[in-house]
């Protein structure tokens, strides 16, 4: 016998084909969605007047490699619980019938959960009946209120706590999840009967359920849809699939990127979760069907509008398996989870959805495990030793993740039956108390390298903001913003990064278009680069940053603006007759097809081409030579304490505590090799006190402290008045790829204001 939350991943692939139908039965107003109504703005203010609140991260939230981090740089760690209810019957979350909602959330701090993923149904967006005053009973601030109004309420009331809010698209039509029923896919139409719903009107609910929390910045995330799978076709009991990367409407690639970029047009600031494919194919009976998660994501990544807003999401349950829908019946003899001894357990999940963490990988990114659970009366010691192993490697890995479920009224549930107190003394208490403590990375996370795969035979793909048609007619690949071409394919293909030298686009963001038709050389020094070839070359200080391909193939290059003068010293890289890689960062990228790239410390400044294909790269010299010096804005650094006054950043003894100042940038590269001088240029209130210890700064590499000073009161010229102070350092050669940064840390003696730092050769 199947328990409530097992049927839900039971019922999503365990299906006799033709036979089974649906299973179905800053400031406090800073926080505050503008459109919500006052009686919401009433449940916000009685929850921050009631609870003690979680200290909620420095919003938006964004991700830097692998990591999600703040607005400061920092990482913040996902330590969430699903509480669910708004995509079921009811359509409201689960115990307000049973306690005030205050209670509850104070429930979810009690565990040490800093994040809610809050699933809804698109039906429930739509849905103008007033929802029965038994279903909220314990709140009776909600009654004559629309689901759509109280999940409104449940958002305030948790972002006035300070936890971060996931939005998550659960089930179109509302009913428990996850049958073999219509909301397998992020769309669903001919149904005599069920709600139908086009991929547009999907995207559409997502922009306006953004919109209505868009000054809610605590809302920092959309969890795009859950558990995609294999879903009924029409009104039959015929199975429709998924796919990743056919480019049609059951492509959740394609929808996923669509979606998210609709999103981030709405509202810049969300950061987009996209969890991979949970079943595809036909059903186990048939002897096919599988598991796939984001093992697709190895060959085809999401692309998104903004790279540093992706997250990828995993599921994991020890009931099922690769192949195993959880029902031995119609799944039997494919293995579970559960059943893997330790080492196939932990390559199996690797491969599904564990690598993408990887450093240094065009995949690298975060992966939030948002589903996971066990029952606490649960004696089999293969599903117990199931959720240690999968805790240890959470914790190994220091992945993110969300509880399945909070729910009183479901036996996994973290909360007694009546939601009156946490769920305590039971089995799972050890492994949920060591996962929520461990923390794993904490502070400022290092600026690390992006790498992107583009690919442009036949379709679109645009990783930029640019949303213009820069060459009608013409498939167009498009770089992320800032980020270089550094490789092409025969077969449109190519590698994107900003490796060594970081974002190059100017503010001005001006772009060139090169297309068709052979341009005219510049001057490089390398003269013809590409006899008899037809060539696309970009302007004086600008990049490749785009690439296209019409019916006869490589057709034009799009060329970006640099925000610092590009060097001329070129070469040609020829690959039309085999692969010619100067760096080997990516990986094979292009499988199948010869490739060019240029060296990591180069940029492309034209395609050849002939007979329809790419043949040749203009690879030149550092696009940084000579940049040095370099001014950062004390204000455009990161921080720990102070606030901003200008461009400089400013703490004081009566309102901050000890604790760096300034850090960053991370620059990689930019500041090259051999004898440089970093440039402190501070100010002191008081000079005539005693001699304290005001500040120690340094130059730091990530790995090694390359100067360091103390900086004492008496050393400043006099009160309120800017004093410079230096370091002196050395850049080694095999060092110079590493995040480069300046740092000073306070000590609490005295009011600073530092205002920039300077970083010049010597």
């Amino acid at each position: 016998m199947f328990n409530r939350r097992k049927m839900k991943i039971f019922c999503s692939v365990s299906v006799v084909f033709a036979i089974l139908a649906s299973c179905s039965p800053e400031t406090d107003q800073a926080y505050l969605p503008f459109s919500l109504p006052k009686s919401a703005k009433s449940t916000y203010n009685t929850v921050r007047a009631f609870l003690v609140t979680t200290t909620p991260p420095v919003v938006p939230l964004s991700t830097n490699g692998r990591y999600i981090v703040d607005s400061n740089n920092n990482r913040f760690k996902l330590k969430a619980v699903n509480w669910y209810g708004a995509s079921d019957t009811r359509q409201v979350v689960g115990g307000l019938d049973k306690q005030p909602i205050s209670h509850i959330i104070s429930l979810i701090q009690e565990w040490g959960f800093n994040s809610v993923r809050l699933p809804f149904s698109n039906l429930m967006l739509h849905d103008a009946n007033i929802v029965p005053n038994e279903y909220v009973a314990a709140n009776p601030q909600f009654f004559g209120k629309t689901a759509l109004q109280i999940y409104d309420e449940t958002v305030a009331a948790l972002t006035a706590a300070g936890i971060v809010v996931v939005l998550n698209n659960h089930t179109t039509f509302s009913e428990w999840c996850c049958g073999f029923d219509y909301n397998g896919q992020w769309y669903h139409t001919g149904s005599s009967f069920a709600y139908n719903q086009t991929p547009e009107m999907w995207k559409a609910d997502w922009v306006f359920l953004v919109n209505r929390y868009k000054n809610n910045k605590l809302v920092a995330a959309a969890d795009l849809r859950n558990e995609v799978r294999t879903q009924r076709f029409n009104d039959t009991h015929l199975p429709n699939s998924p796919n990743w990367g056919w480019n049609n409407i059951d492509d959740w690639r394609k929808a996923a990127g669509e979606a998210g970029n609709d999103i981030l047009r709405a509202n810049p600031d969300m950061v987009i979760v996209v969890e991979g494919i949970n079943w595809w194919g036909a059903i186990p009976i048939l002897g096919s069907g599988e598991r796939p998660h984001l093992k697709p994501v190895r060959d085809l990544q999401v692309h998104i509008r903004n790279v540093n807003k992706l997250v990828y999401a995993a599921h994991n349950y020890g009931f099922i398996g690769p192949k195993h829908n959880g029902d031995d019946a119609t799944s039997g003899g494919n293995i579970k989870y559960k059943d893997m001894d330790l080492n196939t357990f932990r390559n199996t999940i690797t491969d599904e959805w564990g690598y993408v963490t990887d450093p240094d990988a065009v995949t690298t990114a975060p992966v939030w495990v948002s589903e996971f659970g066990a029952s606490p009366g649960e004696t089999n010691p293969a599903d117990r030793e199931w959720l240690k192993r999968l805790v240890d490697y959470l914790i190994e890995k220091d992945l993110d993740f969300a509880f399945w479920p909070l729910n009183g009224e479901d036996e996994w549930g973290l909360v007694t039956s009546d939601w009156s107190q946490t769920k305590r003394g039971n089995w799972r208490d050890e492994h949920m108390d060591r996962l929520l403590a461990s923390n794993g990375k904490t502070g400022s996370v290092a600026y690390v390298d992006h790498l992107t795969k583009i690919g442009f035979n036949g379709v679109d793909d645009n990783v930029s903001t640019i949303d213009n048609d820069w060459l009608s007619g013409a498939n167009k690949g498009t770089c992320p913003d800032g980020e270089r071409l550094l490789g092409l394919s025969r077969d449109q293909r190519a590698l994107c990064s900003d490796t060594k030298y970081g974002k190059l686009w100017h503010a001005d963001r001006a772009t060139n278009v090169q297309a068709v038709y052979e341009t005219t050389t510049r001057y490089h020094g390398t003269g013809d680069w590409a006899g008899g070839f037809t060539k696309y070359e970009c302007p004086n200080d600008y990049y490749v940053a785009g690439a296209t391909k019409h019916s006869w193939g490589t057709s034009g290059i799009l060329c970006a603006h640099s925000k610092v003068p590009l060097a001329n010293s070129c070469r040609t890289i020829w690959f039309d007759r085999g692969d010619s890689r100067s760096s080997q960062r990516g990986g094979d990228w292009a499988p199948g097809s010869y490739k060019g790239q240029c060296a990591d410390t180069e940029y492309v400044a034209g395609v050849a081409q002939r007979d329809g294909g790419g043949a040749a790269l203009l690879c030149c010299s550092s696009p940084l030579s000579g940049e040095l010096p370099l001014v950062y804005k004390a204000k455009n650094l990161s921080h720990r304490t102070g606030f901003a006054e200008g461009d400089a950043w400013v703490v004081t003894t009566a309102d901050h505590w000890a604790d760096h100042i300034i850090y960053g940038p991370y620059d990689r590269g930019r500041w090259g090799t051999g004898n440089k001088r970093a440039v402190f240029r501070m100010l002191v209130d008081v000079t005539n006190a005693n001699n304290d210890k005001i500040v120690t700064i340094d130059v730091y590499d990530g790995q090694d402290v390359l100067a360091r000073r103390d900086v004492y009161r008496n050393e400043f010229v006099g009160p309120g008045q800017y004093t410079n102070f230096s370091l002196d350092f050395n850049i080694a050669p095999d060092k110079a790829d590493r995040p480069m940064e300046v740092r000073a840390w306070w000590y609490d003696t005295s009011y600073v204001k530092t205002e920039n730092v300077t970083v010049q050769n010597r």
